[in-house]
């Protein structure tokens, strides 16, 4: 079995280019939340997450509350949809798999499978876990929507005493939802140097470099200066 996971590093550049993967991805998504933490107005994470907490407060003290609940349809429809996407994607990836020996069986194959069938196996159960993952958090952040929806009407005074702070209570519940949405679709971009990987370690190598560089240099870093 160890073997098998071995197979699709048959070169340095396929043990670079995941090494890097793991970097970019589940490690650095791992990490980047406590960061956000730790320094919340300089990563965009915290910033947003203190822009959504001051929305709240003011439709509290507006009493809109509805309105809260009716502007959070957008992503809720975005996350619908992903969840749909990823259940066509994971079956489509799945199906690929099972029906991997009847590819074996073809010499030579199209895109030339037949030279590694192992290393091929290996990297569809990686990207069956890519589609995986961004269905799980996708679907986990409509249970946060749906909660919001509900809870989004009560009586403030009703949601302070059962858990501290109203405005807090309401805009974590709206947060960690847009959490689990950008952790769903980098799932999704995820998946993109996983099937480059299928045909070109190069570009899985490229691909992932470029994910990296844009959420480090260009996303959950960059601080907006208006000059004056």
């Amino acid at each position: 079995m160890l073997e098998e996971w071995l197979t699709p590093f048959q070169s340095p550049w396929d043990t670079v280019g995941f090494i890097l993967f793991l970097l970019v991805f589940p490690i650095y998504h791992g990490i980047y939340p406590w960061i956000a933490s730790l320094h919340p107005t300089q990563t965009a994470r915290g910033r947003v997450d203190i822009l959504r907490t001051s929305w709240i407060e003011r439709l509290i003290a507006r009493d809109e509350l509805i309105a809260a609940a009716q502007q959070t349809r957008n992503l809720t429809m975005v996350n619908s949809v992903l969840v749909s996407s990823s259940l066509i994607l994971l079956g489509i990836t799945a199906n690929l798999l099972l029906q991997f020996p009847a590819f074996e069986s073809r010499v030579p194959h199209p895109l030339g499978w037949e030279s590694n069938p192992g290393a091929i196996r290996v990297k569809l159960y990686l990207l069956i876990l890519a589609f995986a993952s961004a269905f799980s958090f996708c679907m986990t952040a409509l249970r946060h929507l749906g909660h919001f929806v509900l809870v989004i009407g009560a009586d403030p005074k009703l949601i302070a005493e059962q858990f501290g702070n109203a405005p807090e209570y309401l805009a974590d519940l709206i947060n960690r939802a847009s959490h689990r949405h950008t952790l769903g679709v980098r799932s999704f971009y995820a998946a993109f140097p996983l099937m480059a990987w299928l045909f070109d370690t190069r570009l899985f190598l490229l691909l992932t470099f470029f994910w990296g560089l844009k959420f480090v240099g260009f996303q959950d870093f960059s601080v907006r200066r208006t000059k004056r």
